[in-house]
This record gives structure tokens, C-alpha cells and sequence, in this order.
């Protein structure tokens, strides 16, 4: 690794920015648990041939499916490290049937003094990143020691991209040996960050998916709505459609699943403003004639979908991304998303293609989406038929994944 003069002063300045916020950040809430591993007054990793690193949930769920893809034909000492409490516990779940020796710790702090110190110990051939993460002290430290590094399920937003490349002259020195990305947008972001030929490998998150499920029988005579991973910034219009929808159908039963549990009771209130009748579903059946179940436990989305007849998939009426419309239609209904999904573009255009998600550029193009599918309900069948192709033609990544990650290691012995 080339380091120029300013990149030497950029992890001068890093380190000291890591010193300052070391005190405050192991006595924050999020951080806190783990805190002596992560500034590694606890040890308790070794040696290891594969370092994977998992950010939080969903790259755990990802890290699983790498290690139980790699075969077992070498068995390896890999280490797993994560920042996140529920991100650990699922990397604790049983790996016995890997074959592999698997250690699970958290991720030290990006601090370049402790990450030497960290990889004295661990020296790994190879260190895999899941996603975006890319922290620059550990990087650098495995360039310098000539160790390789290999980016997976790679995806980067426009808005993440404009940021990195303000240090465009660091990212291009601490480039990985390979890249794999998982849509042909963040491919050209991560070619252009590190100046280095990227390749496009479909998403792993595809490989965890099984077959579409949905319920044929009737289960109630009350048409079910079903409003998904609604946020903040869009309740204002959630509530809009909420009103109309039931203006035009009275007796439509609406699942309101709010992104975040502490805005619970701002929906309690804003309902009851409108003297909308709701219930909370944590009481139990309560009034089955309320307009709205406000979804104030875990866990219960997917039996929902199974159920709706429609769904509204929040986090796309504001610029906010979108959530997993997938989930919906893998579950036998059709979703209906605002403008905003770029967080889901490595989806493909199919999706809107060939009718598995309906999107509209505003509000009331929403509405007409969701008075339409109410009023023209999709046989289900025909859905899990296009969901179930979809999937199958999107499957394979883990494995053309893990077939990159041998070859580095075997380049790495």
C-alpha cells in the first residue's frame, strides 16, 4: 500500500478522533454490551485462516450461509466478529455441521493502534466483508501486511457513494483484491470508489428465500390491508390513505405495522384524532369491528401477508428507500410501494414488470393502487407461480461467492 503523505495524516487525525470517542461510545446504550472485546481488554479470539466480518443482522444471517457454503473439504479456523448484540446471537446459533472452527467475538473499534494489535493475534489469510463495510485502519493494516481482502454482497447507495468519494485518494490506496456486487448500479459505484474492476454476483440474500407460501382458504369476510414498515416521515400520508380507504371501504380491516415500536402511541393518537376506531394486537382480540389493529408485537408481519389482500410496503412515500416489498410477495400478495425504493433496486425491474410489486409516483397514484387490488383481488396461485421464478432465477450467489472466497484462500497459504 502506497501511503502518501495526507494518508498519513488523515490516520493520524482517525486515531485521534477514535481516542476522544472511546469513553463516550463504550458507555452508549447500542455499544456498551461487549465493550472490553471491543477495545480488546478481552481477547478471546486466535489465530484464524478467514476473518468475515457481519455488521448486525442481516450480514450475520449472510455470514452463516458463507461458512455453510464453503464445504468442508479444508477445515478452517474462522473468525466471525459483529457490532451488534442481536447480530451475535444469531452467529452463536450452532455451526457444529460446518465442520469449520468457528470463533464469535465483536468487532474491535476501527482504532489503527488496536486493530495491530488485533490482527497480531488473529493474522488471517484472507478478510471478507459483508455489504459496506469498509473501515479504512483495518483495511490499511491488512494491505500492509500483504493479507488479502475480498468485499461480498456488495451494495452501495448513490448518497453513500457521494460521501466515500470526498476521500476518493484513501478508498483507491486501500482497494480490496476483489469486489463482488450485487446489482449493476452498485458495481459501477464500487468500480468507480476504488478504481478497480468489480464484479456482479447475484444477491446471497436470494439463496435464504424459499418457495412463495400463501393461504387459499378464507379466513375472514372482513377484507385485510395490510400497511408494512411504516416510518416516520411518511405518516402523514399513511394516515391520508388510511381515511380514504375507509371512506370508500367501511368495513376494511387495516394491519398497521409501524417500522419503529415507539411510535406506537403517536399512531394511537393521530387515529383517535381522526376518530378512526383502533385497538392495540398485543391486547388480544379485543373489538373485532375496530378499522385498525395497530401491530405492537414482534414477529407477525409474514402471517399478515399470508392473509392480506393488499399491502402498502412503507419507507417509500418519503426518500427514505424503501423496505423489503420482497417478503410480500413471497408470502401471496402483491405489494404496493411509493416512489422511493432505491434501498431495493438490486430487485431488478422485474418485479414491476411482471406484477409481483405495484409502485406509484405519489400518494394518490397509492391510493388508486390499493382501491384497485381491493376492488380486483390477484389470484394467489398465479403470484406464488411468479414468485417461485423469480426466486429461482435469482438463487446461486452464496455459492459463486464461496467459490471466490477459496480461491483467495488458496492464493493466500
Amino acid at each position: 500500500m502506497k501511503e502518501t503523505f495526507l494518508i498519513r495524516i488523515f490516520f493520524a487525525v482517525y486515531q485521534l478522533v477514535w481516542f476522544c470517542a472511546t469513553p463516550f461510545l463504550i458507555r452508549s446504550k447500542r455499544i456498551k454490551d461487549g465493550a472490553a472485546e471491543r477495545i480488546l481488554q478481552e481477547i478471546n479470539f486466535g489465530k484464524a485462516d478467514l476473518w468475515i466480518h457481519a455488521a448486525s443482522v442481516g450480514e450475520a444471517y449472510l455470514a452463516r450461509q458463507l461458512v455453510q457454503c464453503l464445504g468442508n473439504e479444508r477445515q478452517l479456523d474462522i473468525l466471525i466478529t459483529t457490532n451488534t448484540l442481536q447480530g451475535k446471537s444469531i452467529l452463536e446459533k450452532d455451526f457444529s455441521k460446518s465442520g469449520h472452527r468457528i470463533i464469535i467475538t465483536y468487532m474491535v473499534f476501527d482504532n489503527p493502534s488496536l486493530i495491530k494489535k488485533a490482527l497480531d493475534v488473529i493474522d488471517p489469510g484472507l478478510l471478507v466483508l459483508i455489504e459496506l463495510e469498509i473501515w479504512p485502519a483495518l483495511m490499511a493494516e491488512m494491505k500492509r501486511r500483504g493479507k488479502k481482502i475480498i468485499i461480498v454482497n456488495g451494495r452501495m447507495t448513490e448518497k453513500s457513494f457521494n460521501g466515500y468519494k470526498k476521500l476518493g485518494s484513501l478508498w483507491k490506496s486501500l482497494k480490496p483484491d476483489t469486489i463482488l456486487a450485487i446489482s449493476k448500479e452498485d458495481k459501477a459505484r464500487f468500480t468507480a470508489l476504488f478504481d478497480l474492476d468489480t464484479h456482479h454476483v447475484a444477491n446471497m440474500k436470494f439463496d435464504r428465500m424459499e418457495k412463495c407460501q400463501i393461504i387459499t382458504e378464507n379466513q375472514s369476510d372482513r377484507r385485510l390491508l395490510v400497511l408494512a414498515s411504516i416510518r416516520k416521515e411518511e405518516e402523514a400520508h399513511v394516515l391520508y390513505l388510511i381515511e380514504r380507504l375507509l371512506e370508500k371501504f367501511p368495513e376494511l380491516e387495516i394491519g398497521l405495522f409501524p417500522r419503529h415500536m415507539h411510535r406506537v402511541e403517536s399512531w394511537t393518537g393521530m387515529l383517535s384524532e381522526k376518530k378512526i376506531s383502533w385497538i392495540l394486537k398485543s391486547t388480544g382480540p379485543g373489538d373485532l369491528s375496530c378499522s385498525v389493529v395497530i401491530w405492537d408485537v414482534f414477529g407477525e408481519l409474514i402471517n399478515a401477508y399470508r392473509r392480506a389482500d393488499t399491502a402498502f410496503v412503507g419507507g417509500s412515500l418519503a426518500p427514505l428507500g424503501g423496505q423489503n416489498f420482497i417478503e410480500a410477495f413471497m408470502n401471496g400478495v402483491v405489494p404496493v410501494t411509493g416512489p422511493s425504493n432505491f434501498n431495493f433496486l438490486w430487485a431488478g425491474d422485474e418485479v414491476i414488470r411482471d406484477g409481483l410489486v405495484r409502485r406509484g409516483n405519489n400518494r394518490e397514484e397509492v391510493l388508486q393502487l390499493l382501491v384497485d387490488s381491493l376492488q380486483t383481488p390477484v389470484d394467489k396461485s398465479l403470484i406464488q407461480q411468479k414468485a417461485d421464478m423469480y426466486i429461482g432465477l435469482k438463487q446461486g450467489g452464496s455459492s459463486k461467492t464461496c467459490q471466490y472466497i477459496v480461491a483467495l484462500l488458496e492464493e493466500s497459504k
